[in-house]
C-alpha cells in the first residue's frame, strides 16, 4: 500500500474539495483522483462518495483516514530514530488546562518556528487521563502533575514546583488564616484529582475542617467563584501566571505543599529528542521568569 496515497486521503479529510487538497499536496486534480482510485481498487471499497458535489468521504473512507493517521505516526516515529536533528510529522502534546496559557502555548509557538515541518496537536485533560494516553501511545508527551513512581513505563522530566496557596476574594475582610479556612465556603478543584487529594490531606494533617460547598472542574472556574466572594480555595501558584485578579493569595502555613509539574513520556519513546527539546524550552521559560525576578521585579508579600 502506497503511503503517499494514504497521505492524500488524510489531506482530503481536512480540505473542502479535491482541488484544495491537490493544492496543499502540490499535485494536480487528476493526480489526486488517480491516487484515490488506485486505493479504492486495491482496498475494494469506495473512499469517496462521488454522487455528492463536491465529493465527500464515505464512512469507510473516514475510517481509513483514522488508520492512515496512525500509520503516518508510526512512520514518523521510525524516521525520528534516524534523524535526531530535525523534527517533523505529527506530534501529540497533552497538557493539564492550567498549564496551557503560560507554559504550553509559548513552548509550542517556539517549536513551530524552529521546526516548520512539525504538525502539533494539543490535547487538554486531567493529569491522570493524559498519563494513560501517553502510556497507550495516544499522545507522545504531556505536561502533568508528577504521579510519582506509580508508572514504571513512564519517564518524567521535572519542569517546576508550584507552591499551594489559599485563595480568598479581595472583598474578604479577615486576615485570620484559620478563621477563613474554618468559616468560609470551600471550593474544590475536581475533588477526585490527585491535586485536590493532596490539599485535603494537608487540611486533615493540620486538623482543619472546611465547609465544602462546590466542586469545579477548572482553575478558571474556581478563580471566578472566589473572585466574587462565593468561597475560598487552595490551589497551586501557577508558574509564569500573573496574580489572579480580584484575589488575595495567602501562603499556606508549613510551606510543604507543592505541585510538581513534569514532562511525561513513554520510556524508550522514539521521540526522545523532541521531548528533550520541549523540556529545554520549558526550562528556559521558567529560568527567564526567575531572571526577571532577580533583576528587581516586585513580588507580593505573603499575608501569613
Amino acid at each position: 500500500m502506497n503511503l503517499r496515497f494514504l497521505r492524500t486521503v488524510v489531506e482530503l479529510a481536512h480540505s473542502p474539495s479535491l482541488n484544495a487538497a491537490a493544492k496543499k499536496l502540490n499535485l494536480s486534480h487528476s493526480a489526486v483522483s488517480l491516487q484515490i482510485k488506485a486505493l479504492e481498487d486495491e482496498l475494494q471499497f469506495a473512499i469517496l462518495d462521488r454522487s455528492k458535489r463536491p465529493p465527500i468521504l464515505t464512512p469507510q473512507g473516514l475510517a481509513l483516514v483514522e488508520q492512515a493517521r496512525r500509520m503516518e505516526d508510526v512512520v514518523s516515529d521510525i524516521q525520528a530514530l534516524a534523524d535526531t536533528n530535525r523534527f517533523f510529522g505529527r506530534v501529540s502534546v497533552g497538557a493539564a488546562p492550567s498549564t496551557i496559557q503560560t507554559l504550553v502555548a509559548p513552548t509550542l509557538a517556539r517549536l513551530s518556528v524552529e521546526h516548520a515541518d512539525l504538525e502539533i496537536e494539543l490535547i487538554a485533560g486531567l493529569s491522570h487521563d493524559l498519563i494513560n494516553m501517553v502510556l497507550d501511545g495516544s499522545i507522545h508527551v504531556a505536561l502533568v502533575t508528577d504521579p510519582g513512581a506509580s508508572y514504571p513505563n513512564l519517564a518524567t522530566l521535572p519542569v517546576c514546583s508550584e507552591p499551594f496557596q489559599l485563595w480568598v476574594s479581595d472583598l474578604e475582610t479577615s486576615d485570620d488564616y484559620h478563621t477563613i479556612l474554618r468559616t468560609r465556603p470551600f471550593i474544590w478543584f475536581t475533588r477526585s484529582t490527585a491535586l485536590s487529594r493532596r490539599a485535603e490531606a494537608y487540611l486533615q494533617r493540620n486538623r482543619i475542617n472546611v465547609l465544602s460547598k462546590m466542586d469545579v472542574n477548572s482553575f478558571e472556574g474556581v478563580e471566578a467563584l472566589v473572585r466574587h466572594n462565593l468561597g475560598i480555595s487552595i490551589l497551586p501558584k501557577r508558574a509564569l501566571a500573573p496574580p489572579p485578579r480580584g484575589i488575595r493569595a495567602i501562603d499556606l502555613e508549613g510551606g510543604e505543599l507543592n505541585r510538581e509539574v513534569v514532562l511525561a513520556s513513554r520510556r524508550n519513546s522514539p521521540r526522545k529528542q523532541l521531548v528533550q527539546r520541549i523540556h529545554e524550552v520549558l526550562l528556559s521559560l521558567i529560568e527567564g521568569q526567575s531572571a526577571d525576578a532577580d533583576g528587581g521585579t516586585e513580588t507580593d508579600t505573603p499575608l501569613v
